[in-house]
């Protein structure tokens, strides 16, 4: 009996032995888990910290980083246009004889302008091709039906006559002058599967790309000029009105912003005295065979405006070349241009509606062309006039702007995107559905 009570307490004082340990190993295997969870705590935490500094100073860099010599391209490009439409529209070019110092002069400075809507539309690629929101187009929608309506209403007030029915203004995607909106609308579309491609393209393959582009649609699309056999528009471009030429030109703009080159100080003076060059040579050349064209054909009326031409594409270029590496160093310059570029696309619509170019500025400038006055004097006071038209009609679209951010319209284009971007995942589900 004693031994086998002795036997007893040996085995329960062994079991508590063992329970003991496991106990004790059980607790430092939690506390090792729970050092474990404290230091991962702790590396999940400085991580976190870490990302957010990077992107915040991504952020900051972007920022510091923003490109004023392309947002300054956009102001220089919206004078071009009013210029051309100044001398084009205005009288000017077709009211002076033919030879005439001052025609070959206001031809020389019109070829030049008429590169405005091709800088435009390279710009859109240059700095488009990041990203791409639907909220945008709608806020531009409602910028266009905006000065579309309310300047025919204005014009039916204050002209009785003039305008007769108000409606077709309530249109401005189907019945407007807006050539470059109704254009650019469409485009807007294929931006998603146009931001891919060039996303994944590299600059050798989107090189040769545009190239092809370029030698299609602009040098082989030259042929209807200079030949007799050949005079149709063979790829309905009509001469750069259309959605498929802004395609282009974005993708060209898209080249040179996902491209584009770092120079020194030395070679970026290289840089832009070679495209200042080239682009007085070829201005002046298109000009001579404007001339040429103009004094032998009829059809060189054509060629005054024409946006698909190789020349007002190398031109354009030219410019952005120069413009995307201008530097804007001063910060009350900065401001300026950071005041007026968002607002280039309000002076379009408002100096270029239909009922201001007929009743405005068509016909209105030919006293610019008075005679014994100096061809230089003339083009100095038809740039001061364009000037006076840009920044006018900046003023009216700034009241504009601080009435659409009163009404806080892009939280409602916003809102109005969310809306129709369920509906499109329902009608999406229901053809998946199906199909």
């Amino acid at each position: 009996m004693k031994i086998s009570n002795t036997y007893n307490e040996n085995e329960t004082n062994s079991f508590f032995i063992k329970e003991v340990e496991t106990t004790f190993i059980n607790q430092n295997k939690n506390n090792e888990g729970q050092i474990i969870k404290n230091k991962l705590g702790l590396i999940d935490h400085n991580i976190r910290d870490l990302t957010k500094n990077n992107f915040s100073n991504q952020y900051k860099e972007t920022k510091n980083k923003r490109n004023f010599g392309i947002d300054f391209g956009r102001i220089l490009a919206m004078l071009f246009i009013i210029n051309h439409h100044i001398i084009y529209h205005g009288g000017p070019l077709f009211n002076t004889k033919v030879l005439s110092f001052d025609n070959d002069l206001l031809i020389f400075l019109n070829t030049l302008c008429c590169s405005g809507v091709n800088i435009f539309g390279m710009i859109s690629g240059f700095v488009g091709f990041h990203s791409h929101k639907y909220t945008n187009l709608f806020y531009l929608l409602f910028e266009t039906f905006f000065y579309n309506f309310g300047i025919a209403f204005f014009f039916k007030k204050t002209k009785v006559g003039i305008v007769n029915d108000l409606i077709n203004f309530l249109f401005p995607l189907f019945i407007s002058d807006y050539w470059y909106f109704n254009a650019y609308f469409t485009m807007y579309f294929f931006l998603p599967l146009l931001n891919k491609g060039i996303k994944i393209m590299e600059k050798r393959e989107m090189g040769i790309f545009n190239l092809s582009l370029f030698l299609l649609f602009s040098c082989f699309n030259q042929i209807r000029h200079y030949s007799e056999r050949f005079r149709k528009d063979f790829f309905l471009f009509v001469n750069g009105f259309t959605y498929m030429w802004l395609i282009i030109l974005y993708f060209y703009g898209s080249y040179f912003g996902k491209f584009g080159n770092d120079f020194g100080y030395h070679n970026k003076f290289i840089f832009f005295l070679i495209n200042c060059l080239i682009l007085f040579f070829v201005t002046f050349l298109r000009s001579i065979i404007i001339i040429y064209k103009m004094f032998h054909h009829s059809r060189g009326i054509n060629m005054t405006v024409e946006y698909t031409s190789p020349s007002n594409v190398m031109i354009s270029i030219c410019f952005l070349n120069i413009l995307s590496h201008l530097e804007i160093k001063k910060q009350f310059f900065q401001k300026i241009v950071s005041c007026l570029s968002p607002l280039t696309y309000g002076v379009y619509l408002l100096h270029n509606h239909i009922l201001v170019r007929n009743y405005v500025i068509k016909n209105n400038y030919l006293w610019l062309i008075k005679k014994n006055r100096n061809s230089f004097v003339l083009i100095l006071i038809e740039i001061l006039e364009s000037l006076k038209i840009f920044f006018f009609c900046s003023f009216i679209d700034y009241i504009r702007f601080l009435i659409f951010k009163l009404l806080k319209l892009k939280q409602i284009c916003s809102m109005i995107y969310q809306i129709q971007k369920k509906i499109g995942y329902k009608i999406l589900s229901l053809f998946e559905f199906y199909y």
